[in-house]
């Protein structure tokens, strides 16, 4: 064995080795930094709130899906049918949604997931709509995000948005109750 390099350690000599390595580790000047560490770890993980959203429309009316899923893990799920939106318009009144149902939990740290590549442009500024209707949702939009301590905002594929989907066209196959005329914003 000594032609390749290893050694033979008798099994109570390693655990020796590794209780006094245990010991060495965590003595208690290193206490109090890995104490905030664990700390920071924890703050940061168990704050994050993540939300999905979609739409779906047609003539008769619009459904808006969210998926909110909380920092210890749990999963709030949401299908609204709304008044007949243009796409833009459900896309925004999903994403508008999401958010107030985030800020009504406390949530101060959002990440959202979002299959609409132009919604993500137009949030983080980088493409502008004209119209001045679209304008007054990004308002909306911004609105709500300021009053987050933390946000992100991503792009994803319309596969991992699957279930936000799924909940919007279940919104849009419900039957609508009371008036047929209104907006998101």
């Amino acid at each position: 064995m000594s032609e390749f390099d290893i050694e033979y350690k008798p099994k109570n000599m390693i655990k020796s080795q590794v209780s006094a390595d245990f010991v060495a580790d965590f003595s208690p000047a290193l206490l109090p930094l890995a104490t905030k560490e664990a700390m920071m770890m924890s703050e940061s993980i168990s704050e994050v709130w993540t939300l999905f959203t979609d739409r779906a429309s047609n003539v008769k009316g619009s459904g808006l899906g969210i998926v909110l899923t909380t920092p210890l893990g749990k999963t709030l799920r949401q299908a609204i049918r709304t008044v007949s939106l243009t796409n833009n318009e459900a896309e925004y009144g999903a994403l508008i949604a999401g958010l107030e149902l985030a800020q009504g939990l406390d949530s101060k740290v959002i990440e959202i997931k979002y299959d609409s590549q132009l919604v993500v442009n137009q949030v983080y500024r980088i493409f502008e709509d004209k119209k001045e209707r679209m304008q007054q949702y990004m308002v909306k939009v911004q609105a709500l995000l300021a009053q987050f301590r933390k946000w992100s905002i991503t792009h994803i594929s319309r596969e991992e948005n699957v279930e936000a989907e799924s909940l919007a066209k279940l919104g849009l196959s419900t039957k609508m109750k009371g008036s047929e005329s209104g907006t998101i914003v």
